[in-house]
């Protein structure tokens, strides 16, 4: 029974219920069109039938819809040659003069004439010639006191509500599956969105909520398991930042007590000694700054870009550096001040350290704010640029030896901007230097 209901909510039973579904509704309306909307009931009569019926005599094989009604005034002309020629024949069976005797013929008997007129030529002469007439007609017959008598036969039967052709049918049968099928496909492909965007967020390292267990059996199955790999990744993740804030840490220690060690030792000694444990400070808080950002949770609030990078210009200029920034206009994001000033300063600290110079603009593309910042420097080769942002990566073989950094710095940026839904780009000037571009998404 278990299997049983987790085939019936399976893509395979969906696809076939919409395919049996699909076929029903059709066999429905072309059903509907046999019992329920009757077309026009096209049995002929002969112009012999058609004298018994203005006679007032009774026909076998119809039964006809007959209206009657006298008329002071001598109707309309006939215009059409083959209802002159069905006047013609049908005052002959009446027996009166041939302008006494009128008819009018739909469009489809009117069209009619080369067959009625070569029945009259071949059995005319003996009288045997004796058309038939498939539709609605309307007979007139001049009375003796000079008023006309009409009769009109409606080809329809008693219970014809509509007059639909089966164009008609199919249109309407358009019309209803083409709503349910829409509404079919959009609840099965739904959950397929859902997982393809969770599992792209998953892709881009962004922490997702999960994704959500609904739809068929193996959209759950799947969306099961993704949750599950999320849950081990984050987990993975947290342990390895854990360890290494840890160590970090720890690290700490040790070095206090070197430089209590150091302080009885002679000046060369100490000077080279304090430059390495300056060197592994540097790497320790730099590496806590990394454990920090993955680890701290994100206060997301309205800030307004423009400032925000405005102040950290002011700042690496009051410190003397060469950085200036483009006129900016207000672009408020969704953002965590912390983490978005850490990513800014650190683009802005490896464009004066390692390009002497940082030249800033802040703008807006599409639905992205852009911040990039561009430096005098050498650049970096295409094999660093893809690896620029690996953690402890360091360029220095196209950057400055002797600051060439941690190698966290750009890590730290990266993952500051896949925390706010953004990405950053990095490509080398064509007149020279490093330019850093970072999207962030405004609101919607």
């Amino acid at each position: 029974m278990t299997r049983f209901r987790l085939w019936a909510n399976s893509i395979h039973a969906h696809m076939l219920a919409m395919a049996f579904g699909v076929m029903a509704t059709l066999t429905l309306f072309s059903l509907s069109t046999l019992f329920l909307i009757h077309p026009p009931a096209r049995i002929p009569l002969s112009v012999y039938e058609i004298a018994r019926i203005v006679r007032g005599q009774p026909v076998l094989r119809d039964k006809p819809i007959l209206q009657t009604r006298v008329e002071q005034t001598a109707p309309r002309a006939m215009t059409d040659r083959t209802e002159k020629l069905v006047a013609t024949m049908l005052a002959q069976r009446l027996g009166v003069a041939q302008a006494d005797v009128r008819i009018y013929l739909n469009s489809g008997d009117q069209a009619r004439f080369s067959q009625i007129s070569h029945e009259v030529a071949l059995y005319g002469r003996d009288g045997r010639a004796d058309p038939f007439i498939m539709g609605t007609f309307t007979v007139a017959v001049k009375q003796p006191d000079g008023r006309w008598r009409m009769v009109t036969r409606e080809s329809r039967r008693p219970d014809t509500i509509w007059n639909l052709t089966g164009r008609d049918t199919f249109l309407f049968s358009l019309l209803f599956i083409i709503p349910v099928s829409m509404w079919f496909s959009a609840r099965l492909t739904r959950p397929i969105r859902s997982f393809a965007a969770s599992a792209e967020l998953l892709g881009a390292g962004v922490e997702a909520a999960p994704v959500p267990v609904e739809g068929p059996t193996e959209i759950r199955m799947a969306a099961r398991s993704i949750n599950d790999m999320q849950a081990r990744i984050a987990r993975f993740v947290q342990e390895r930042t854990s360890v290494v804030g840890a160590i970090a840490h720890d690290l700490r220690t040790p070095l206090s007590r070197l430089h209590f060690h150091l302080a009885a030792a002679p000046d060369p000694i100490r000077t080279a000694a304090q430059e390495e444990i300056a060197q592994m400070e540097q790497l320790i808080s730099t590496t806590l700054d990394f454990v920090d950002n993955e680890s701290r949770p994100r206060l997301m609030e309205p800030l307004d870009l423009g400032l925000l990078v405005e102040g950290l210009v002011d700042d690496f200029a009051d410190l003397g550096h060469a950085v200036t920034i483009a006129d900016i206009s207000p672009i408020t994001i969704h953002g965590d001040m912390i983490l978005l000033r850490r990513l800014f300063t650190n683009l802005i600290d490896n464009a004066v350290k390692y390009g002497d110079a940082a030249h800033v603009t802040v703008r807006t593309e599409g639905m992205m704010a852009v911040v990039e910042v561009a430096d005098n420097g050498p650049g970096m080769s295409q094999d660093h640029l893809n690896r620029a942002f690996e953690p402890f990566f360091r360029g220095e073989p196209s950057r400055n030896r002797r600051t060439g950094g941690v190698g966290l710095g750009l890590s730290i940026v990266q993952s500051a901007a896949q925390a706010h839904g953004g990405h950053v780009t990095l490509a080398t000037q064509a007149k020279g230097g490093l330019r850093a571009s970072v999207y962030l998404p405004l609101p919607d």
